[in-house]
């Protein structure tokens, strides 16, 4: 008789599970979109999602689906003091499992791709439970293939949650392409909004709106996050500081602790203990 061995799924692009600090003011995550399928989870957490310019406002449990290609954030405003408070992030890789599936073609809904619609569903126990089952690397491959179109056959079956969103323009997407690739430099609402083509005040009104924090809030979230990264690669405060375009290392400090609820030395010592 034949056991089929577990073997790593490519498609999962990854899982990232975060139990966070109490948070008791707003912490912003940066503003960005993939090429992937995002089920995100949210349990015990106060504050709101936003998907291409739509506000979703947390219940108790929340379980967000997001398609490719849909600029999204979210703030935090209140929770983590309990142990069941969670933030999680499940991905599914296309390009990897489309040599398992044709998903497009499976997931049809009323001769509307799924992909055209972002939602908020309902049964947050019963898609995280299919989750862990897709992760769990002790289960044979096959089996978590057959979880994978049991999760998408629940998705299929809301009715009443599917909320078609406009894709945002490519104005947007070119937004967050070019913060991405010169947080590093000097910017100003001012220099970005005229690269653009808006006034500053059409653009401050405007980028609030759609995203539910300001563009310096933005700037600095997407900062800090490489900022991290530079931390735990092993670089000084200081020379985080200067890549993330921070002249001012006590500046440099007050917004990282102001993000991640410590200073960037607290942190990096952290760091190196790992």
């Amino acid at each position: 008789m034949h056991k089929e061995i577990s073997r790593p799924i490519p498609w999962i692009l990854d899982i990232k599970k975060e139990l966070p600090d109490f948070v008791n003011k707003p912490v912003y995550s940066p503003l960005h979109y993939g090429e992937t399928i995002e089920i995100c989870f949210v349990r015990g957490i106060e504050g709101e999602t936003y998907i291409n310019g739509r506000k979703f406002e947390y219940k108790e449990k929340n379980v967000f689906f997001i398609p490719p290609k849909y600029i999204h954030t979210s703030v935090y405003t209140k929770g983590g003091s309990d142990k069941d408070d969670m933030i999680c992030a499940f991905h599914i890789n296309l390009g990897e499992l489309s040599s398992v599936l044709n998903l497009k073609n499976l997931m049809l809904k009323d001769n509307h791709l799924l992909f055209d619609f972002a939602f908020r569903y309902n049964d947050f126990e019963g898609i995280w439970s299919i989750v862990q089952r897709i992760t769990d690397e002790n289960r044979t491959y096959i089996s978590r293939i057959i979880d994978l179109l049991n999760l998408f056959e629940k998705i299929l079956d809301t009715k009443d949650n599917h909320i078609p969103i406009a894709k945002y323009s490519k104005r947007a997407t070119q937004l967050v392409e070019f913060v991405e690739n010169n947080y590093k430099e000097r910017l100003t609402i001012h220099d970005v909004a005229n690269h653009f083509g808006f006034s500053k005040q059409y653009f401050c009104k405007w980028f609030k709106h759609e995203t539910g924090c300001t563009f310096n809030e933005f700037l600095n979230s997407v900062r800090i996050h490489y900022a991290c990264s530079y931390l735990d690669s092993g670089c000084s405060v200081e020379e985080s500081a200067e890549k993330c375009g921070f002249s001012d290392p006590s500046y440099f400090t007050k917004v990282f602790k102001r993000f991640v609820g410590k200073t960037p030395k607290s942190y990096s010592k952290k760091s190196l203990l790992w």
